[in-house]
């Protein structure tokens, strides 16, 4: 199977995250995904306004939800709802191989009635920020059309009858979520006053990732004290501030290390590192391999020399 593709990041007015969907005109992100492609194994937390399906095919992962750790085992999966701050990680370094599939709900919103009728019931219901899916009964279906999705979308030749496939798949998991999870009444999904002010210190660095960054001004921006910017970081994110922000820098530098020929030094400078010497040394800390070994791997990979 192919590498993981990480998607870089752009926000959103509520400061959620914009996907690289597969076609920018179609918000569905169907992709096959190896935890190794992420710096320690472990991928940056984020969050937006898609569902998210996880399916492991092989191997096994903690997925972070909130700051609840759900482990995932091989033929297991998980649901993430909308807006919910997550990310997947192998705190022992293992592979994982996982299907990874992000539907927007604005899919299904052609008819107001029936989107506030039987989606909003789930996306915006404050019961299940999550759903952990298992082989058993009706949920062993919605593994399935996850599993099938991937299948048609990795194969497809003729895109507008894979797009038909797709609407009606995920119109068919929508109504196995709405009639099998209890949303006659629900209440409307809304962060505590931590997971904000986390959510805008994540976008903080984000945003400002090029720059050097201090706790300091990264607990401004959460309008907190950098204790407890540095108490949020761990108690959700399992992780210190500079710990996250390095994470997310070594990431966003993936794509200049591996489509360009720029210097080691230059791509260091550009993605907010002090200099060439740091980032090898935070590159291999988390990687295992150097930045110019791992560049020539995976070049080799995609020439199909190994």
């Amino acid at each position: 199977m192919n590498n993981a593709t990480t998607y870089c990041s752009t926000f959103n007015p509520d400061f959620s995250e914009t996907i690289a969907y597969n076609n920018p005109l179609f918000p569905a992100y169907i992709r096959y995904g190896i935890l190794s492609a992420y710096p320690d194994y472990s991928a940056v937390s984020h969050w937006h306004k898609d569902l998210e399906f996880i399916l492991v095919k092989k191997g096994s992962m903690t997925y972070n939800v909130n700051g609840k750790l759900i482990d995932l085992t091989e033929g297991s999966g998980i649901m993430v709802n909308s807006r919910q701050l997550h990310y997947g990680f192998s705190a022992e370094h293992k592979e994982c191989e996982f299907i990874c599939i992000l539907l927007s709900p604005e899919l299904l919103s052609g008819n107001e009635w029936f989107y506030q009728t039987y989606i909003e019931p789930v996306t915006e219901n404050s019961r299940y920020s999550y759903l952990h899916l298992s082989q058993e009964g009706w949920q062993h279906s919605v593994l399935e059309k996850i599993d099938g999705l991937y299948a048609s979308f990795s194969t497809a030749q003729e895109q507008e009858p894979t797009h038909f496939t797709l609407m009606g798949e995920f119109l068919s998991i929508m109504r196995l979520l709405y009639e099998n999870l209890d949303v006659k009444e629900h209440g409307v999904i809304k962060p505590s006053n931590d997971l904000a002010s986390l959510k805008n210190m994540i976008t903080y660095i984000e945003e400002h990732f090029t720059k050097r960054m201090t706790l300091e001004s990264i607990a401004l921006s959460g309008a907190c004290c950098k204790s407890k910017c540095s108490l949020l970081f761990k108690k959700y994110l399992r992780e210190t501030p500079m710990t996250y922000t390095a994470k997310l820098r070594l990431r966003k530098s993936l794509p200049a290390l591996l489509n360009t020929d720029k210097s080691i030094t230059e791509i260091a400078y550009e993605h907010g590192f002090c200099g060439a010497s740091y980032y090898c040394e935070t590159f291999q800390k988390y990687y295992g391999i150097s930045p110019l070994q791992y560049r020539k791997t995976q070049t080799k990979q995609k020439a199909g020399l190994t």
